[in-house]
């Protein structure tokens, strides 16, 4: 078998500046997603294949409220970059949050669909809202390249937030996090290559869950257990990986994510180090296995470099990472 990435997720922290989706790049997880087959009657080990003018928006309806002056300010730089585009005024208002209920109607109606899934935590229908045809131009008013930063209350649970941007090269990306009524944060994050998601306690402690899809080749990965309270995991990881059909459009490729999928199943110690017994030959290749999976006699690992393994198990190689951070 060939070496392939099966996953290239976007973990990068966010930089407000002009060159506004270098954020939303890709990072190579290679490390926790090749698999090695060994055979059991004569085991050999092999890699297998592994991310003019248009509406200017709200005017704020209350006094000289910090919130209100926010908005004000949004719009003013805005309406300066319809006329004359700088990236320096760009950078600045990348700066700017702004409180969703100041904004338009259309905004907030627009916004709400996402918001009500949410908080229901169903990553499909919020992927759904962002993927529609319209979302952009309604989000960014008919901004061509813009970046909007939003924030709101979620009830008693705390507040969410939320990013749009579109760039010069007309690239997008929206990702929003939002507090679940069980104290973790739901991350959803859509980019033009790439789908993900996770659900996980703001500390990285407790049960997780994230998940990748790329859209460029259609690789899907996806984690699944404990974090212990230093941050690594503990007791059983489940690990699923396959590939999705792109051919009609990343909508139904992401709902269709689990169709073809191979379930890899390791376990940790407390100490966050993997416990599976890693077979002589991979030893010897300086390779250590941390899951497996078993298809008749032929049983296929997940391995890390056995030098590197201190580091292979951070929540940002398992998918917990957010473009704010």
């Amino acid at each position: 078998m060939k070496n392939k990435n099966f996953l290239q997720a976007t973990f990068p922290g966010i930089m407000l500046a002009a060159f506004l989706l270098t954020s939303c790049g890709t990072q190579n997880t290679q490390a926790l997603t090749m698999a090695e087959e060994v055979q059991e009657t004569d085991a050999a080990a092999t890699n297998t294949e592994g991310s003019a003018q248009g509406d200017v928006s709200a005017q704020p309806e209350g006094g000289d409220t910090e919130e209100a002056a926010a908005l004000t300010k949004r719009n003013e730089l805005e309406w300066e970059q319809r006329l004359d585009y700088t990236t320096e005024r760009q950078a600045q208002l990348a700066e700017i949050t702004v409180a969703l209920e100041q904004d338009t109607e259309d905004v907030k109606q627009k916004a709400q669909g996402l918001l009500e899934s949410m908080a229901a935590g169903n990553a499909d229908a919020a992927v759904d809202n962002v993927l529609a045809e319209d979302w952009y131009t309604v989000m960014l008013s008919d901004l061509l390249i813009g970046q909007r930063n939003y924030t709101g209350a979620a009830g008693s649970d705390g507040d969410w937030k939320m990013t749009i941007l579109s760039d010069e090269l007309g690239q997008h990306c929206t990702a929003i996090e939002y507090p679940l009524g069980d104290g973790r944060m739901f991350y959803v994050q859509v980019t033009d290559s790439e789908i993900r998601y996770y659900v996980c306690a703001s500390d990285h402690t407790g049960a997780f869950t994230s998940a990748a899809l790329n859209l460029t080749d259609g690789s899907w990965v996806s984690y699944e257990g404990t974090l212990s309270a230093a941050n690594s995991p503990e007791g059983t990881l489940t690990i699923q990986m396959g590939a999705v059909d792109l051919s009609n459009g990343a909508a139904e490729a992401f709902h269709n994510r689990s169709a073809q999928v191979t379930a890899y199943e390791g376990e940790f110690s407390s100490d966050g180090k993997p416990t599976i017994t890693t077979p002589a030959n991979l030893n010897k290749e300086g390779k250590t296995a941390y899951a497996s999976a078993k298809a008749g006699r032929t049983t296929y690992y997940l391995t890390v470099a056995s030098d590197g393994i201190e580091d292979a198990f951070t929540p940002k190689q398992l998918g917990i990472s957010n473009i704010w951070e």
